[in-house]
């Protein structure tokens, strides 16, 4: 048992500030020496009843400090209070609290339970204990009680309930917190296996395609029960209707890298839906010009157009002269940095693939090490990617274009070069299906008020319905059939050895079937504005336009574009279009 005392130490008094008001301890001035008591030794009147100063009684040692005899000094000068000797340092309580929280050393810990030696190796909280031995937890609250050794610790309590002090220094706290144990399962030792589940009559599955938008323009609506993509076309910009159009057009022919200008006319860039690469042709003044792009031993030379803020990147693959005194003309031809991809720059190769491979990465095995790249969407835009067994990827003595080019003719798609950068972008012939075209969304509007001059051909198909798309030694093979026709006008049966999967040959069967029906080759010239100014801008192939004429509105697929720029100095540009417009529903 601890017993805390608090004592105040006896000592001098600090001197006061008043003389008046105070009295001093020591010796008294005599004032009057009859009423006045001598502060010297006391005289013994009853020896009996007096009370020794040296020797406190000692009444319960057990609960009491130990009061040790005072030194006696000089009885005639009596004994001071605060120098009592301390007769026993190591078991006297500090009175004087010289022992501070920081300089403490020792804790004693009261735990029902032993520490824990390791608390890293121990259970993680967050998951079941599935291998640990079973716990009992009536027989654990049996042994919750911690009983110390004896001769550790000793505790009085004298029969009563112990309540720590509010001003104590040290007290004890007896709670005790049950250990938190992982939860155990129950039948731990059945288990359920996760297999994959058994596809039943896969031969009558029916492959789910996209969706064909009702609303031209985007609801920004998400449905919670389609986990797929969801595509958003963007609506095409408004074109500015005037009276009169002002164009100062800007058009500029350097060569790479040194940026030399040179003096061209009649220059002419043109590329259509088949292609891969942009065509250009030019005629130049004088041989001084002609100096700068003729090729040399590291090859042709690149040069670099800009016509209202749209940029080419050309290689002079040929050129020819002709002069009659005292002038002279030449001309030069080339194409978009694609063609590098082709013969006669890249070598022909053969090949055979001995593991399963994807189209995508069919692509990128050819352009490696080559510095361009592809965009393919394969989600959203389309055409779908899909993978072909071993053995079914074989060809023989092709370039890396022609390989590329195959690939996206037998989805149903084509490539678009880029203009100036070294890339490509494989997309879909046709984005939506010919008869689908009244809802689609367009790329660009076509005002008949920016309409230089137009042009019509009729050129009918048949309206085809049906098609029979399938692989030769590999792959499925496939009906595609327009959606609520009898099927019984088909079109030429597409066969080819990379059709492999049913989401490519529907692709493809889509893109046959939409160039079948009445339709009509259209020609469309405008000018090419500045590039961010008004709308249309440049109109590449395989975009769906939309044509405003004076009496109707129709929608076709942009076949080919070509852009000239005629004149020295202030040249007059113009784009002209080839539209592919498709007479029936939806259009």
């Amino acid at each position: 048992m601890l017993t805390h005392d608090t004592a105040a130490g006896w000592s001098k008094a600090r001197r006061p500030l008043d003389p008046a008001r105070r009295s001093e301890w020591g010796a008294v001035a005599a004032k009057e020496a009859s009423a006045a008591g001598p502060w010297g030794r006391a005289e013994i009147l009853d020896a009996s009843q007096v009370g020794s100063w040296d020797a406190a009684p000692q009444i319960d040692q057990q609960q009491a400090s130990a009061w040790s005899r005072v030194a006696g000094r000089d009885i005639g000068t009596g004994g001071r209070w605060d120098t009592v000797a301390q007769k026993d340092l190591a078991r006297r309580l500090g009175w004087d609290r010289s022992i501070t929280p920081q300089d403490v050393r020792l804790r004693l810990l009261y735990s029902p339970r032993p520490a824990l030696k390791d608390t890293l190796s121990g259970q993680a909280w967050y998951r079941c204990d599935e291998f640990g031995e079973r716990f009992d937890a009536a027989a654990e609250r049996a042994a919750s009680l911690y009983i110390p050794v004896a001769g550790l610790v000793e505790f009085s309590f004298s029969g009563q309930r112990y309540v720590p002090s509010t001003t104590a220094s040290v007290f004890f706290d007896f709670h005790y917190t049950a250990q938190q144990h992982a939860i155990q399962p129950v039948d731990s030792g059945l288990s359920v296996r996760f297999t994959p589940a058994r596809i039943l009559e896969q031969m009558r599955t029916m492959p789910w395609g996209w969706g064909t938008p009702t609303d031209p323009k985007p609801t920004g609506i998400v449905y919670p029960d389609y986990p797929g993509p969801v595509v958003v076309i963007d609506p095409p910009q408004e074109p500015d209707i005037l009276e009169t159009y002002m164009i100062a057009n800007t058009v500029t022919l350097v060569v790479l890298p040194s940026g030399t200008p040179l003096d061209a006319t009649n220059i002419r860039a043109n590329l259509d839906i088949d292609s891969f690469a942009w065509s250009f042709s030019a005629e130049l003044f004088g041989r001084t010009s002609l100096n700068l792009v003729v090729p040399d031993a590291n090859g042709p030379k690149t040069v670099e157009l800009t016509i209202n803020g749209w940029v080419w990147r050309f290689l002079v693959e040929r050129y020819s002269g002709s002069g009659k005194h005292p002038s002279e003309r030449y001309s030069i031809s080339g194409s978009s940095r694609t063609q590098l991809l082709d013969a006669p720059y890249a070598p022909q190769r053969s090949g055979l693939n001995a593991a399963m491979v994807s189209a995508r990465n069919i692509i990128d095995d050819q352009l490696q090490n080559t510095g361009f790249s592809a965009s393919w969407d394969t989600v959203g835009m389309g055409p779908p990617d899909w993978t072909l067994p071993a053995g079914a990827f074989s060809y023989q003595s092709q370039t890396p274009m022609q390989i590329i080019h195959r690939l996206a003719e037998v989805a149903g798609a084509v490539v678009r070069p880029e203009m100036a950068a070294d890339g490509f972008t494989v997309l879909p012939r046709y984005r939506e299906a010919t008869w689908y075209w009244g809802g689609a969304v367009p790329d660009c509007i076509i005002p008949t008020e920016i309409v230089a001059e137009w042009g019509s051909e009729w050129s009918p198909q048949p309206q085809w319905n049906f098609v029979y798309v399938s692989g030769a030694n590999y792959g499925v093979g496939v009906q595609v059939r327009r959606a609520g026709t009898a099927g019984d006008e088909p079109a030429a049966d597409v066969i080819d050895d990379w059709i492999t999967t049913v989401d490519v040959a529907r692709s493809r069967g889509i893109c046959e079937l939409s160039k079948g029906g009445n339709q009509a080759i259209e020609t469309r010239r405008i000018p090419l504005f500045e590039k961010g100014g008004s709308a249309p801008g440049l109109v590449l192939p395989a975009m769906l336009t939309e044509c405003r004429d004076d009496d109707t509105t129709w929608r076709g697929l942009c076949l080919g574009t070509e852009i000239s720029a005629d004149g020295v100095g202030a040249s007059r540009v113009w784009q002209t279009l080839k539209i592919e417009r498709h007479y029936g529903s939806g259009n």
